[in-house]
């Protein structure tokens, strides 16, 4: 329906939408997209522009000289901003009103316990498993599926490693730039302070001499000092979360 406004709705579908795609998927030939623009009565045209209009906002591709659409709204506009102010809030919404749009719902089975099945337990528990797929799917597609260290493209080994700890800090649990793309061991070397990242994405490695002859070692992390990590094609890491995080695992 032209000239049909953006309903709060239809905007929040859209932008979980551009969340999980890769750009190069955010056209109208995509059945997914087809299947949600005929759920909001629009066409898959006016889908697809939405969702670019919305990565135009990403300061990654701004970074990089790519041009955006030139009809982002205010509402748009508002939108981005409140994710960053509210992330977990907004994610949860924008996860959820997309899944009532889809046939099947792309959202785990949160399977709970009978005494946690109903109440504010209930909602925390799914809240939480959703937003961490919501976060999963992000931060994987940002990194076109591959670890940022090794580039392993395994999405079945691969993890949506916080910067910043999940435990140590809410306000930064669902900004996308508080997330790398690792896999497991790698994962597990930056979670322990073994593999460091400094602020301009140079890969450090801290571990004790004993080890560093052992060919495993060599092969799994020093092969990497020195070297950037893959930055993601949005929503890169920021450097002050990176300072944080170095901050931590140096005090021990």
């Amino acid at each position: 329906m032209a000239g049909r406004n953006w309903t709060r709705t239809e905007t929040l579908a859209a932008f979980a939408l551009y969340c999980r795609m890769p750009f190069g998927r955010l056209h109208a030939r995509n059945p997914e997209i087809i299947q949600i623009a005929t759920k909001l009565g629009r066409t898959p045209s006016a889908v697809a522009m939405k969702c670019c209009n919305l990565a135009s906002l990403d300061d990654t591709h701004q970074s990089r000289g790519v041009k955006g659409l030139q009809k982002v709204s205010t509402a748009d506009r508002l939108l981005w901003a409140e994710f960053f102010a509210r992330p977990e809030a907004v994610s949860f919404e924008a996860a959820t009103t997309l899944a009532e749009l889809e046939s099947p719902p792309a959202l785990p089975q949160v399977d709970l316990p009978l005494d946690e099945r109903v109440g504010q337990v209930r909602e925390q528990i799914v809240r939480r498993r959703v937003n961490q797929y919501f976060f999963r799917n992000l931060i994987l597609i940002g990194y076109n599926e591959a670890c940022a260290v090794c580039r392993l493209p395994l999405p079945e080994l691969l993890i949506a490693s916080h910067i910043v700890p999940w435990s140590a800090d809410e306000t930064v649990r669902m900004n996308p730039r508080n997330g790398i793309c690792l896999c497991g061991t790698h994962d597990r070397a930056f979670e322990q302070g073994l593999l460091r990242i400094e602020r301009s994405y140079v890969i450090s490695i801290h571990v004790p001499e004993r080890y560093r002859g052992k060919p495993s070692v060599v092969e799994w992390l020093l092969r990497y000092e020195g070297e950037c990590i893959q930055l993601p094609h949005r929503w890169i890491p920021d450097p002050e979360l990176l300072d944080r995080k170095l901050a931590m695992v140096t005090a021990g």
